[in-house]
């Protein structure tokens, strides 16, 4: 058997083998490979994918924050009002 350490370290070594062997199969759409470089001739387009992936993952997240400072302080406000076990 292995060890927890010796198996995560196995899993680590796994991931990082698929990682490197697939690395040229796995290449973006071209609009996005071209982005990357210093002078592509998409970047702009590359940057605007970039920028809106970063706003669609960051809209909900500020949505559950709000949620969750909302409640929050509502529970504070009205302590007894929280329900106990």
């Amino acid at each position: 058997m292995v060890s927890g350490g010796g198996m995560s370290r196995m899993l680590f070594i796994a991931l990082v083998t698929c990682f490197v062997v697939t690395s040229e199969v796995l290449n973006a759409c071209p609009a996005c490979k071209d982005s990357f470089g210093a002078n592509g001739a998409n970047k702009a387009v590359g940057d605007a994918y970039s920028y809106s992936i970063m706003f669609m993952l960051g809209v909900p997240i500020t949505i559950l924050t709000v949620f969750i400072v909302i409640i929050a302080k509502k529970i504070r406000q009205n302590p007894n009002s929280a329900p106990t076990r």
